[in-house]
């Protein structure tokens, strides 16, 4: 009987000791599972795998956090063992819900192959791809994946940094959509061109050939009418005006005058010739000339500018507009204003069919690093102030 007893009674002891350390282990895989120590539970066909971080990793760690790119640690199979709070962000989970989760299930179906082939491709000179990371509201995050094999004693990792790429993207398509825009001006310019030459020139000449052939004949038959003197001061008149259209045309294209050193004499010869074609006088303030501006900027400026003059002439109703050069508080200012009819600017810009030449002229002088800014009401008139890329000073 006593042996009995110690025996009920070694087995009771036992059992007690299994119980505590199940609620140990319970324990600590629960504190794991909750982020709560720098470990990770896999589990696997042959049971539960810890995996842990040694104390040595910590500075590396606390480097990897704090950084701006999205940094994952996978184990082998692409299950997320480690994420810094840059990843979680993008993905807008909290970072201990994303440990145990497979990398691909933040990935749009169509691409899960494709990682999951980069995934076993990855090697120590790394690999990169773009994906789309799905975040918790359902907009996908566009990132640029780098791959990079680790490895540890026996065990293999793979390091994913994801590097936000939206804001690039955005840029490319901004450009891609002004190489577009700049492609239908450059053909509306060839067009305007095209037609001055065949419509106009053309024409003109060819009344000049069939003019002077004509005479010719008469020469030969010796027979000058009496209209001779008439008809040649014709020619002569329109040879003039085949002259003017060839030489306006030139300086539409490339005006001499800003080959000159700075804008002010630009703007002050580009008021001459406006008040000479449309009659639209324009009050030049010229308080800068802005002569450390390179010529391309010169020239971006000075065709943006005649473009909104004649918008003037097309649209204010008005004989007269103001051009103002000036630096305030170390900007570079240009404004053109009117005083004419006005339109509700808000409405217009948003239309891009409306607004066609203003939103051109605004996409091609932001890609020189200039800003315009627009403002007008109906019956108060239009003023536009362009910000000219000058460096800021104090004075």
């Amino acid at each position: 009987m006593p042996k009995r007893n110690e025996s009920s009674q070694q087995v009771q002891d036992d059992s007690a000791e299994l119980r505590n350390r199940l609620e140990e282990t319970e324990e600590t895989l629960r504190a794991i599972r909750q982020y709560m120590v720098d470990a990770f539970v896999v589990t696997r066909e042959n049971g539960i795998q810890v995996v842990t971080l040694s104390e040595a990793d910590f500075p590396y760690r606390m480097m990897v956090e704090s950084m701006n790119e999205g940094a994952v640690t996978l184990i082998a199979d692409g299950t997320v063992f480690y994420c810094n709070p840059r990843f979680a962000e993008m993905v807008q989970q909290e970072p201990q819900k994303l440990i145990g989760v497979r990398f691909s299930g933040l990935l749009p179906v169509e691409q899960r192959d494709a990682f999951l082939v980069m995934l076993r491709e990855a090697g120590r000179d790394g690999l990169r791809s773009e994906y789309c990371l799905q975040a918790a509201n359902g907009t996908c995050v566009q990132v640029q994946l780098s791959f990079y094999l680790l490895r540890a004693d026996d065990e293999n990792g793979i390091a994913v940094i994801a590097t936000d790429i939206t804001e690039r993207m955005q840029a490319e398509e901004k450009i891609r959509t002004l190489a577009s825009k700049l492609t239908i001006v450059e053909q509306e310019e060839r067009h305007r061109i095209s037609q001055v030459l065949h419509d106009d020139l053309q024409q003109r000449l060819f009344a000049l050939k069939a003019q002077s052939s004509f005479l010719g004949d008469l020469f030969e038959k010796d027979q000058v009418p009496a209209s001779f003197y008439a008809e040649l001061d014709q020619i002569q008149h329109w040879l003039s005006e085949a002259v003017a259209i060839t030489r306006n045309l030139s300086i539409d294209l490339n005006p001499v005058v800003l080959h000159g050193e700075g804008l002010a004499e630009a703007m002050s010869w580009l008021s001459f010739r406006v008040k000479e074609q449309y009659g639209l006088h324009i009050d030049l303030e010229a308080k800068e000339s802005f002569n450390e501006l390179e010529y391309h900027v010169r020239m971006l400026l000075f065709q943006s500018i005649r473009e909104l003059l004649f918008n003037v002439v097309k649209h204010a109703g008005v004989s007269e507009a103001t051009v103002t050069l000036e630096r305030v508080n170390g900007r570079g200012l240009i404004i053109v204003s009117d005083a004419g009819r006005g339109f509700d600017a808000e409405t217009i810009m948003k239309s891009p069919t409306r607004a066609h030449g203003l939103l051109i002229i605004q996409d091609r002088l932001s890609l020189l690093g200039c800003q315009m800014d627009l403002t007008s009401k109906a019956g108060e008139g239009t003023r536009v102030v362009i910000e000219l890329p000058l460096e800021r000073s104090s004075s």
